[in-house]
């Protein structure tokens, strides 16, 4: 552990090591034993939004309000459905069109690979046999 570590974790979990996962607080509790100074550098802007966020009044929604948006959101939804009717189709159609452009793809790459390797073997043929004509005409001549 080290202050940049116990920094990155003390914005994660906060301020109170309590809070933080066991395998990591183990360790921040050895660093801040070794560096106290540090520790609390570390810790001290936790600790001050921990006490900011324990200070904010408690926000509490509505049931009446959280069905109203609910129930605005699921219109919203309804209603792009209807000024859209052929969407789906649409986006059918595109996504078919990209399968078969990838496809299309994958079967030239093994074509062309095919047709490579074929012309490699055809040219080593020819090179070994017209390595082994010399040698032969050589041994003749």
């Amino acid at each position: 552990m080290n202050a940049d570590r116990m920094r990155e974790l003390a914005e994660a979990w906060g301020g109170d090591l309590r809070r933080w996962p066991a395998a990591e607080r183990s360790a921040a509790e050895d660093f801040a034993a070794t560096r106290p100074e540090a520790a609390d550098r570390a810790l001290f802007e936790a600790r001050q939004l921990d006490a900011a966020l324990d200070a904010a009044p408690r926000v509490v929604v509505s049931t009446a309000l959280s069905d109203r948006v609910i129930a605005s959101a699921q219109g919203a939804g309804l209603k792009a459905r209807a000024a859209w009717p052929g969407l789906r189709r649409l986006l059918w159609i595109g996504g078919a069109s990209w399968a078969a452009a990838a496809c299309a793809g994958v079967m030239f790459g093994l074509t062309l690979t095919g047709d490579l390797e074929r012309q490699a073997q055809l040219d080593l043929v020819l090179d070994q046999a017209s390595i082994g004509g010399l040698d032969d005409m050589a041994v003749l001549g």
